[in-house]
């Protein structure tokens, strides 16, 4: 992709090249995968982008999309042309950026492939062709109006010529420091999930959480939202967003909120302002972690079993329970881990699930915060047993979760 440098900033030891290039150069160097950076929430729906198209036959501007690249920046000065291969991510303006391709796509089939009929109305030829189109990713809609501009005489491809656009590509920046410009990028915009903010920061463990639960299986928020995962959650799968609750109300010894406030917590928590201040995870205490996982898994394998450890608030009570005695006793989390697992049979015969789920609904959503009841109620429960004062099926209307009570006024 030809570049030319407008101007350059430094941040500590990355570099930022502020360049402009074709639109056309843009989508074609961009890379095969570029909508699979593992940092992106993935394409979501936006009518005001699906209306690219208008923005780019009027040659109105187009914000800059921010990108980032190698470890190290090419040598050379504002002003001057420069090469950067497809060896990139899109950090910012992943939305734009596949539309864009999509546009480009749409018009690349239509002047190479597609046999236009100027008797027949453009509408109908894209109703007749309609499940073609989808079926090779492209979308009736931008066909429409592509085939319909060509028909008045307007050429997209001069249109991706002929307009330009900026491009912020950020050379150094380490994982962590990637992610973080992320979501503040996306802090002006709509939200990023913040189960997706929080599985982000925790990228990095990933895939050793994933090997030590092997054969369980784990879901990200972009592929299966949470709220989607607990109401049909399978034996054997867990929610990756959940597990990170759960694992830091362990090293915590409390029940975890995970919220706004607890992303911008774990990702900006380093002394002196670091960039390398995500959360430092002993990879024992998470193969224990993974292990008491999989044994829940297999002891709960009842229908409201599979259902109660779908939901975050029992995983966040569970093991917030369990690092608590680990902090008030003897003891490393490890060591709690591993008493609670040679007791998780007789856990699992005296939960009285059913008995849960009527004692939940019977709760007054005008009064009580039902998310921070359920999750207390789970903890106190669950650290009564490791105290060995539960050993009969749970009274659930009689777990303490006053404390939990606040005026609906």
């Amino acid at each position: 992709m030809e570049l030319q440098l407008l101007d350059r900033i430094s941040e500590g030891e990355a570099v930022c090249f502020l360049c402009k290039t074709s639109l056309a150069q843009y989508v074609e160097n961009l890379p095969a995968n570029f909508r699979e950076f593992y940092i992106q929430r993935g394409i979501v729906t936006n009518r005001f982008l699906d209306n690219l198209w208008d923005t780019l036959s009027k040659k109105r501007h187009i914000p800059p999309i921010v990108l980032v690249a190698g470890p190290a920046p090419p040598a050379h000065d504002v002003g001057s042309v420069f090469n950067l291969g497809s060896d990139f991510k899109v950090l910012d303006g992943l939305q734009r950026s596949h539309r864009l391709k999509e546009i480009w796509d749409t018009l690349t089939y239509i002047n190479d492939e597609f046999d236009d009929q100027p008797s027949v109305s453009v509408a109908r030829l894209t109703r007749q062709i309609a499940l073609k189109l989808r079926e090779i990713d492209l979308s009736p809609q931008i066909f429409q109006k592509v085939l319909e501009a060509k028909r008045e005489g307007i050429e997209a491809v001069e249109l991706f010529e002929g307009n330009t656009i900026w491009l912020e590509i950020w050379f150094g920046l380490s994982e962590a420091q990637q992610i973080q410009k992320m979501l503040v990028l996306n802090a002006g915009h709509k939200s990023v999930n913040i189960k997706h903010q929080i599985e982000l920061i925790f990228w990095s463990n990933f895939e050793v959480l994933a090997k030590e639960l092997a054969p369980s299986t784990m879901v990200r928020e972009k592929d299966k939202a949470s709220t989607t995962y607990s109401k049909g959650r399978r034996p054997g799968e867990f929610h990756f967003a959940h597990l990170i609750s759960a694992f830091v109300s362990l090293t915590e010894g409390e029940t975890v909120t995970t919220n706004a406030e607890f992303s911008a917590s774990q990702s900006f928590n380093g002394d002196n302002g670091s960039d390398e201040s995500l959360l430092d995870i002993d990879d024992r205490l998470l193969s224990a972690f993974a292990k008491t996982l999989r044994l829940l898994d297999g002891a709960l394998r009842s229908q409201s079993g599979i259902r109660w450890l779908g939901r975050e608030v029992v995983l966040v009570g569970i093991f917030g329970a369990i690092g608590a005695m680990a902090k008030n006793h003897p003891g490393t989390k490890i060591e709690a881990l591993s008493n609670f697992n040679a007791r998780i049979e007789q856990y699992a015969e005296i939960l009285n699930l059913e008995g849960f789920e009527e004692w939940r609904n019977t709760l007054d959503l005008s009064k009580v915060n039902i998310g921070n009841v359920n999750k207390r109620a789970v903890f106190n429960a669950t650290s009564a047993f490791l105290r060995g004062k539960i050993s009969d099926p749970i009274n659930w209307r009689n777990v303490n979760v006053k404390d939990e009570l606040h005026d609906a006024s």
